[in-house]
């Protein structure tokens, strides 16, 4: 990424200013905004480091007894001061007990310069593990660690984190105690923006193929297909909205592109009698996007589809298929499809590959992530399955280096096909191929649906694609090809 920036937003609240975010070495500057957008805005100011807290005004912090670490850490959030940061970070340090590595994460939001040092620090000595030089490193270190540990930080958690990230948005304070578990809480990181901080779009118009004559050929596109009706979402449009509420061939849908783990779902919105709309909640887990609906503010898991807190917990949402590919090849495959247009005044540039850039062309991830195993780095893209309890990663890249594969699913054979940007995976016959499979597919016609051999259709098996690390978290028992 070149010269490395972290997330410094400074905020006035209840008046005094503090810093919100992880502030690292160099320039201190908001690239997060910048690239994820706030209230619809392209960017938003580098954050200034003028009036964070002050440094500390004793030599040796005041002594926090263990059994009121609790109550000063409450406290610190309600009257944030450099020397009671201090004071409750070496209590938490000298405690010798893990449940405070989540707080201690948190506690950066909290931070200047200096103190973030001191946390780390803190972290350091509570998990064993040597800190990184580099700040930003060690917060996904120590995040990392928190994960894979699965700290539960105690029956007073939920509560105080509520409290603290209401200093960023009151309404985060009414979701986060929603959250039951806390081990789920502590995993829960803030992505950088407000609640609905990153404008959804709501049935945004769409344009015939002609006169969308801006886009190119070869531009990163999510093609959906519903009851005969064919819609393009391009990639230039969902990576700044990250959602859109819509309908498509009659069913209401949401399609949810997360572009921090760069995996997009097609969802129905009916849940029983009801049709939901989604916004972005300005939350994380593993680095994947949490949403919620605007009817019930329950919480739901981008890639899953799950709601994890509130009045729908548990509930989860019907998905359709959705396939990622270059434009000019899906609008040959499906001539009649619309566009969802340019929306007009977010202030956005909408240029192709203009969001993300920097991220999407490196190995850097910005928050904390589960640990994966080496079949792919965190950041490969594979195509995904899950179908009867048995879940299949398959390597993009691979995929289209080699052409269409005959691969193990459980029981299951199923056809991965690539497009010029992904996979779509078919049925494959009940009998062994009687020729080999790039015959097979010669011989026969492959659509969105299935593909059809004349006499015998195989039918479209639903799929997904994200980056490695999302999938990996989801599904650990998950099967993968290339295997090593």
């Amino acid at each position: 990424m070149g010269m490395t920036r972290w997330v410094g937003v400074a905020a006035t609240l209840v008046g005094v200013t503090i810093v919100l975010g992880l502030i690292g070495p160099g320039p201190v500057t908001n690239p997060l905004a910048e690239r994820r957008g706030d209230n619809g805005g392209e960017t938003q100011a580098p954050a200034t480091t003028a009036a964070p807290l002050p440094p500390a005004t004793t030599e040796a912090p005041r002594i926090v007894p263990t059994e009121e670490i609790p109550a000063a850490a409450t406290e610190l959030v309600r009257r944030p001061s450099a020397d009671d940061l201090l004071a409750v970070v070496t209590a938490m340090a000298g405690s010798g007990d893990h449940q405070w590595v989540p707080y201690l994460v948190d506690l950066r939001l909290l931070a200047n310069r200096e103190s973030f040092g001191e946390i780390i620090g803190a972290l350091a000595e509570l998990t064993g593990e040597p800190a990184p030089e580099d700040l930003g490193a060690a917060y996904l270190q120590y995040g990392r660690w928190m994960y894979a540990n699965a700290i539960d930080a105690g029956p007073d958690y939920v509560a105080w984190k509520a409290e603290l990230y209401s200093l960023i948005d009151t309404r985060f304070g009414a979701l986060m105690r929603q959250v039951t578990d806390p081990v789920l809480a502590a995993q829960m990181q803030w992505g950088g923006v407000a609640v609905a901080g990153i404008p959804e779009l709501n049935d945004q118009p769409t344009i015939t193929v002609a006169e969308a004559d801006y886009m190119l050929d070869d531009e990163l596109t999510f093609g959906a297909e519903i009851n005969g009706e064919a819609r393009a979402y391009p990639h230039r449009i969902l990576d700044h909205h990250e959602l859109a509420n819509d309908t498509l061939g009659g069913e209401p849908v949401a399609l949810v592109n997360c572009t921090l783990c760069r995996t997009g779902v097609l969802y129905s919105r009916r849940l029983g009698d009801r049709v939901l709309n989604f916004q972005t909640s300005g939350l994380l887990w593993n680095s994947n996007k949490v949403m919620l609906d605007v009817e019930t503010n329950s919480l739901w898991q981008q890639l899953t589809g799950v709601a994890i807190a509130g009045e729908l917990t548990g509930a989860e949402l019907e998905r359709f298929t959705v396939t990622v590919t270059f434009f000019g090849d899906w609008v040959a495959e499906h001539p009649d499809t619309d566009v969802v247009s340019i929306p007009t005044g977010g202030g956005y540039s909408y240029q192709p590959g203009d969001a993300y850039a920097e991220y999407f062309g490196s190995a850097d991830l910005w928050f904390p992530t589960f640990e994966v195993p080496a079949a792919f780095d965190p950041k490969d893209q594979v195509a995904t399955l899950d179908v009867e309890g048995a879940q299949l990663a398959v390597g993009v890249d691979a995929l289209i280096e080699a052409g269409p594969q005959l691969l193990g699913l459980g029981e299951l054979e199923v056809i991965a096909v690539p497009t010029t940007a992904g996979a779509r995976f078919y049925q494959a016959p009940d009998a062994p191929l009687t020729a080999d499979l790039e015959a097979f597919l010669a011989a026969a016609t492959v659509t969105e649906d299935a593909i059809d051999t004349g006499g015998v259709s195989y039918a479209r098996i639903q799929s997904g694609q994200s980056y490695w690390f999302a999938w990996y978290a989801n599904f650990p028992e998950t099967r993968w090809w290339p295997e090593a």
